[in-house]
């Protein structure tokens, strides 16, 4: 049976993009942000037919669908995309801490809501305006990754459709889903946030199963197991040969001495060793994927090859590479960027000077390595941007 889902329109102009977002709270959120600026000022922005992403990622790809036919309406230009979405989003959470305003207002977790009610209903209130999934723009494909810790696989929700590959997809329309809702599901860690419950719902495989949610991360942080075939012959012509940007701030392991208490010790670091060994993993493959199509030429490139960028907060561009980006825009030393990888993966309150850094840090690295690897894709004149600590 054919999924109820409807691809997106072709883009304005060839190739389309994807994007993935990793989890990692505001820190991720920020990142990218700043990719989406980038994108916006090289004049691509019109051209993202898919984001997909996971936990703090999934906030900022939240504000981007819940802004996108606005966006659409001014032309996709800069300084659309800073007063509809980054503008808002930075005055947010640089006034207060999204943590510390749900302690505050735990009083209405009540009867059968639970901590992640109250932070879809947060979300609601602060950027989202209780938007119904089912009413975000078809023209790009939106997907708010979950784990199901009833199936083990991801969980996805879209503006047509949601579910997994075990208990089947089921159609959004009808649903009364809200968009916050699928962004609290993706961005439920364990611990501080209850699993979401979704057995109101019935799925065509269910056989008596229901879903039960957390945190995206806990399966594919970088969100790219829904944009890991792109090239699919059941794609129209028009959305095939995408350039996939991949944007990972996750929390970046630390070596040597880890915590005192022996037992909490051991199981977070072997928690951090299974989540960077995953990482690792689908980082490797993609990568693998992306050096493919470089070094094949037109027509002789694998079915598997595909065209992209992957970078994370602690990438650093090699010597000699992107000479043209660097020209005006040299890098940050390696220890700045270390910290500045390390902020704290919460949702406690962001200062200015800090969202500055974070956003400028997304911008500088999808800038970096699209004009390294894909210089035909941006304009003549490269964007420029004034870096917040020079």
């Amino acid at each position: 049976m054919r999924e109820p889902r409807h691809e997106p329109p072709p883009p304005p102009r060839q190739p389309p993009l994807a994007l993935a977002f990793s989890g990692g709270g505001f820190r991720a959120s920020l990142g990218a942000l700043g990719v989406l600026r980038f994108l916006a000022e090289a004049g691509l922005l019109a051209q993202v037919r898919w984001v997909s992403s996971v936990s703090g990622g999934s906030v900022a790809n939240g504000v981007f669908a819940a802004s996108y036919e606005d966006l659409g309406a001014a032309g996709f230009t800069p300084d659309a995309l800073e007063e509809h979405v980054v503008q808002p989003f930075v005055e947010r959470i640089g006034e207060t801490s999204m943590a510390e305003a749900m302690v505050r207002s735990i009083w209405r977790v009540v009867g059968r809501k639970t901590r992640t009610d109250l932070l879809a209903e947060t979300l609601d209130e602060w950027f989202l305006g209780g938007r119904l999934l089912e009413n975000i723009s078809p023209n790009c494909r939106f997907i708010f990754n979950a784990a199901n810790l009833t199936t083990g696989v991801r969980f996805g929700f879209e503006r047509d459709v949601f579910g997994d590959y075990v208990l089947g997809l089921r159609e959004t329309a009808g649903s009364g889903l809200r968009l916050a809702q699928a962004v609290a599901a993706s961005a439920a860690f364990p611990g501080a946030f209850a699993a979401v419950d979704l057995g109101r719902f019935t799925f065509p495989c269910s056989k008596g199963r229901t879903a039960s949610l957390l945190d995206g991360g806990a399966y594919d942080n970088m969100g790219l197991e829904p944009v890991d075939d792109l090239n699919h012959r059941d794609h129209p012509e028009e959305l095939r040969d995408a350039c996939l940007v991949v944007m990972n701030a996750g929390g970046v392991f630390q070596t040597g001495a880890y915590g005192r208490l022996p037992l909490v010790r051991d199981l977070q670091r072997t928690n951090s060793l299974l989540y960077r060994q995953s990482v690792v993993l689908r980082t490797r493959a993609m990568v693998e994927r992306f050096q493919a199509w470089e070094r094949a030429p037109d027509g002789e490139r694998p079915p598997w090859a595909r065209r992209g960028v992957l970078f994370g907060l602690a990438t650093t561009m090699p010597a000699g590479t992107a000479e043209e980006w660097r020209e005006r825009r040299p890098e940050p030393s390696k220890k700045f960027i270390a910290e500045l990888a390390k902020t704290e993966t919460s949702f406690n309150r962001f200062p200015q000077h800090l969202c500055d850094r974070l956003l400028y840090r997304g911008w500088w690295l999808a800038g970096a390595t699209l004009s390294q690897y894909h210089r035909e894709l941006l304009p003549a004149d490269l964007p420029f941007r004034p870096d917040p600590d020079a």
